[in-house]
């Protein structure tokens, strides 16, 4: 529990150095002197420079993910859960882009380095959108799916709506995101119905 504890504070206390001074011009040193733990503490928790920054994308993308699925109702309807909670997720992602812009600029030039930032809660994402899926044919909104199918579906709105975000995060592309996650969800609930 102490060990996790100094671990969540390194995460916590780099967050502003990455904040700060983005990815290329951090160093080990710099995060040490933020956290105030030693050297040594330092590497006894994290590898490398990229091994601090991967646990604060993933802290990051855990925290996403909670408010994301906030937005999640059984009783609303398909649609309602898709626009709902991609939204949610890409103002989420807004707002951490904009807070850690410097890092974000550094990563524009290894777009793989971003990706590989992303991939974390794929697995949560994929089964709170098949749970979605289940109640919608529960309701009988949409039609009867094969679990095979659900799970393909699932898998196919996460990559799909990952890939959109790469795109309004990394090119600055789609200012009007939400008006277009609303209207790739109809057609994609229609088609369903």
């Amino acid at each position: 529990m102490q060990q996790e504890n100094i671990r969540e504070e390194i995460i916590l206390s780099s967050m502003k150095v990455f904040e700060t001074y983005g990815f290329t011009r951090v160093s080990m040193q710099d995060i040490s002197k933020a956290c105030g733990k030693g050297r040594s503490t330092l590497y006894y928790y994290f590898t490398s420079k990229m091994d601090v920054f991967d646990a604060i994308a993933e802290y990051l993308c855990q925290q996403v993910f909670t408010i994301a699925k906030e937005s999640y109702s059984r009783e609303a309807s398909l649609e309602d859960n898709l626009v709902g909670f991609l939204r949610a997720k890409l103002r989420q992602i807004n707002l951490i882009t904009k807070r850690f812009h410097l890092a974000f600029e550094d990563m524009k030039s290894d777009p793989a380095l971003m990706v590989s930032k992303t991939r974390h809660m794929l697995d949560d994402e994929i089964e709170l959108i098949r749970d979605m899926i289940r109640g919608a044919i529960a309701k009988e909104e949409i039609q009867f799916l094969e679990e095979k199918d659900i799970l393909f579906l699932s898998e196919m709105l996460v990559t799909t709506s990952r890939c959109f975000e790469q795109e309004v995060l990394l090119f600055d592309r789609f200012p009007d995101f939400e008006a277009r996650l609303a209207w790739l969800s109809s057609i994609c609930v229609k088609g369903l119905k």
